[in-house]
């Protein structure tokens, strides 16, 4: 007989643990990217035509992300992580059996 109360537990664990996960793993990517301008693939710049007709170069604005802005990713990381090995540990017996 299946107990479905367990079932259901099971499945919500499942379902807010998974998305607790991605959340952080995609939080932490947002992080790392903060600070970046528009010429996030380091291109040299952009190309501006005034209205005489003539072309010229603006340079890539390139910024450093800013320290809190690492930390917070690294720490998002480090918990999606920690997370991760959590869920191992609870599946494999060997890990918790005595």
């Amino acid at each position: 007989m299946i107990d479905w109360a367990a079932f259901a537990i099971v499945a919500a664990a499942a379902l807010v643990s998974a998305s607790v996960v991605v959340s952080l793993f995609a939080v932490g990517l947002r992080l790392l990217n903060v600070g970046r301008g528009l010429d996030a693939d380091e291109s040299p710049g952009t190309i501006e035509t005034t209205p005489s007709g003539s072309v010229s170069v603006v340079s890539g604005q390139t910024e450093r992300r800013p320290r809190w802005a690492t930390a917070a990713a690294v720490a998002c990381f480090t918990l999606c992580s920690g997370a991760v090995l959590f869920g191992i540990y609870l599946i494999v017996p060997v890990f918790h059996a005595s």
